[in-house]
Order: C-alpha cells, then sequence, then structure tokens
C-alpha cells in the first residue's frame, strides 16, 4: 500500500510546527493562521450569562454576577455564550469600552 507524499510544506502561524500540504491553498492556511492547532489549549475562565431578546429584535447576554450587556449578533451567538458562559477576557473589555 502506498501513501500519498505532500506536495507543499508549510510553517503554522505560531511557528511550532512543519505541517506536510496536499494543495496551496491549504498550505497558505496553515500559514496565515486560519487553520487551527492540534495541540491542547489552555482553558479560558467563562463566565455564566442570561439572554435575552430585546423587542426590536436584538439578542444579547447578561453576566449573572456583574451585569455586564453585552449585544450579540444573532441567537446562534447568544445560545453559544449562553451555553458555554463569556471568557472574562471579552467581559473585562466591554467594561474597559465602557468606561471610556
Amino acid at each position: 500500500m502506498s501513501t500519498i507524499q505532500p506536495n507543499f510544506i508549510a510553517l503554522s502561524a505560531d511557528r511550532q510546527t512543519i505541517v506536510g500540504c496536499h494543495n496551496l491553498s491549504s498550505a497558505r492556511a496553515y500559514a496565515s493562521g486560519r487553520v487551527p492547532c492540534l495541540r491542547p489549549f489552555k482553558a479560558e475562565p467563562t463566565l455564566p450569562v442570561w439572554a435575552y431578546r430585546s423587542p426590536s429584535g436584538q439578542y444579547y447576554v447578561q453576566t449573572r454576577l456583574s451585569g455586564v450587556r453585552i449585544d450579540c449578533h444573532n441567537q446562534s451567538t447568544a445560545r453559544y455564550y449562553f451555553k458555554n458562559g463569556v471568557s472574562a477576557a471579552l467581559v473585562a473589555s466591554v467594561l474597559i469600552s465602557e468606561v471610556k
């Protein structure tokens, strides 16, 4: 049984891994960082939120502890945040933007 050899070699965006690719577009995707890395990542702390829909149709989530309101693009984003929580970094960036 023979294996197909990759035609292109790409260096990952974090400069840690050399990846064999079968076409130029996938090699460019690895090099630019558009393809996720297979190495494990550190989980960020998340905060629980409530999801709401305003009468005008805008979706947003609100943190349960601090009451910070974060606008969402659509219903799927609000559901994702409700299920998985919002990262502490996102809440901090919203708090900083409200102070300005």
